[in-house]
């Protein structure tokens, strides 16, 4: 999911000896912390209400307790595809752009015990618990800043890696101090594509603990990766530059962040059940220490009207690479739902879901992140997350259609309700033959965000060019079910 505040480029240098570009902010605690639109077709088609009444593999995911009420085998596979679109807003010009990616949304069994009594259920399996599909385009003409000049102006950062400097798109005084040839009046062009994914790696069981009272647990074994790839061009399209040395033409500069991820949760499930009428379900999933591998790396060029004494136009900074590894501690999830059915082919269902956001934290054993943390207590609220969804049986067809809707609100203090994220859900379930089931859903996302390019403080002067992003999101998951 994109960053609320992408900072491109980030010029506070870790010390202690290190180089490299600290990426590590609340935003990416936040994107770690967060999951997707879960597991199973049926679920998504209901609005993901579903901790109250959960029956199938994907109550792995959501409630392990359901698992209880499977008394068959169960083999399960499903594919998910989300579609990103995002409109941006920079300088009074609208881009907008798109980035789509197909994933295995689930592949799991789910193993009944015979018992004499009750219900003894285990289930193991692969879920894909989050998805970072996303992308920014934007162009525009700045009259007022540039990105050469908000690129590395950090005290701690050398002449011998200050990428303006050493492409001469800035000069050096008697003092030292770096000082940018450009100040704005250039054509800018800023495309951003974020992708990867969080999996889980699950195993589980449930069992009936007294009359219609089940508990279940599942343990989760977390892996994936995150990529960041930002590409920018600046020109002087409207000769603002004429006069050499100082005659520029073009700055493009590309930088990337890929993260291997790895950690660990549990999901705790209670479910309580009234055959035929309604069922009631907690679930509370603890926090997750994920321990991050990152390598974050740059290159830039720059061109010049007139070549210099040496005949040259463009200059090249070359690829470097960095990394760097930290951790993040994700907060506590707890949920709770209500299954109702008044009537032998209707059901309705309910969940919250309550999130302590400023309970995250970035952490590493020789950086200091306290004030990306200061960050998350003092910006960051706790969120009460809303789902809902209805399914109506029809007749003896073997045919099931939903529908649902999923509030998310914006863990960010003051943001209006426009930035929370809400989804329309859409599903059909088709019954093959007594053994196989084929679900199908669709959700429709939307929200609005916004981005802050760059900012850097020179001479007391705090620059900030931002974006207005308006963002939706068509995501499509299909579930093959067999029991036998």
């Amino acid at each position: 999911m994109i960053k609320r505040y992408q900072i491109c480029f980030l010029a506070i240098l870790v010390t202690m000896g290190l180089q490299i570009t600290q990426a590590q902010l609340a935003e990416d605690a936040l994107r770690y912390s967060q999951l997707g639109l879960g597991v199973g077709a049926r679920e998504l088609g209901m609005g993901n209400a579903t901790v109250g009444g959960v029956n199938d593999y994907s109550a792995l995911f959501w409630n392990p307790a359901g698992l209880a009420l499977e008394r068959d085998f169960e083999f399960s596979f499903g594919l998910s595809r989300i579609g990103y679109t995002n409109d941006v807003s920079y300088l009074g010009t609208k881009t907008s752009s798109n980035n789509n990616a197909v994933n295995l949304n689930n592949l799991g069994l789910v193993y009944p015990i015979p018992t004499f009594r009750g219900s003894l259920t285990f289930a193991f399996g692969f879920n894909r618990a989050a998805n970072y599909t996303s992308t920014a385009s934007m162009s525009a003409f700045n009259p007022s800043s540039s990105f050469s000049q908000a690129t590395f102006l950090s005290s701690n950062r050398s002449l011998d890696n200050n990428i303006p400097y050493q492409l001469f798109l800035a000069n050096k005084d008697s003092l030292e101090r770096v000082t940018p040839i450009l100040n704005g009046n250039v054509q800018q062009a800023i495309d951003v594509i974020e992708g990867g994914g969080l999996n889980h790696w699950t195993v589980g069981g449930a069992m009936d603990i007294g009359e219609n009272l089940s508990l279940g647990v599942s343990l989760n074994f977390a892996s994936g990766s995150y990529s960041y790839d930002q590409t920018v061009a600046e020109s002087d399209t409207r000769n603002n530059y004429p006069s050499p040395p100082n005659d520029f033409q073009q700055f493009n500069y590309e930088n990337t962040y890929n993260d291997d991820i790895n950690g660990f949760n549990a999901l705790f499930g209670l479910m309580f059940r009234k055959p035929g009428k309604y069922s009631i379900g907690f679930a509370i999933r603890t926090i997750n220490t994920y321990d991050i591998s990152e390598t974050f790396t740059e290159s830039a060029t720059s061109q010049f009207k007139t070549p210099d004494s040496s005949g040259n136009k463009a200059y090249e900074y070359p690829l470097t690479s960095n990394s760097i590894k930290y951790r993040v501690t994700t907060p506590y999830v707890l949920s709770g739902g209500i299954s109702v059915q008044p009537l032998d082919w209707l059901l309705l269902a309910g969940d919250v879901e309550y999130i302590d956001w400023t309970q995250m934290e970035i952490k590493a054993d020789r950086i200091d992140f306290s004030e990306q943390n200061s960050r998350i207590k003092n910006e960051m609220r706790a969120t009460t997350n809303l789902r809902g969804g209805i399914e109506v049986s029809l007749f003896n067809l073997g045919l099931k259609l939903r529908g649902g809707i999923i509030d998310n609100p914006s863990p960010w203090k003051g943001d209006p309700s426009s930035r929370d994220q809400l989804y329309y859900t859409a599903g059909i379930g088709y019954t093959l033959d007594e053994r196989t089931t084929l679900n199908a859903a669709y959700a429709y996302g939307s929200w609005k965000s916004l981005r802050s390019n760059y900012s850097y403080n020179a001479s007391g002067l705090l620059y900030d060019v931002g974006t207005d992003e308006t963002i939706t999101t068509n995501n499509i998951n299909l579930t093959l079910s067999f029991r036998f």
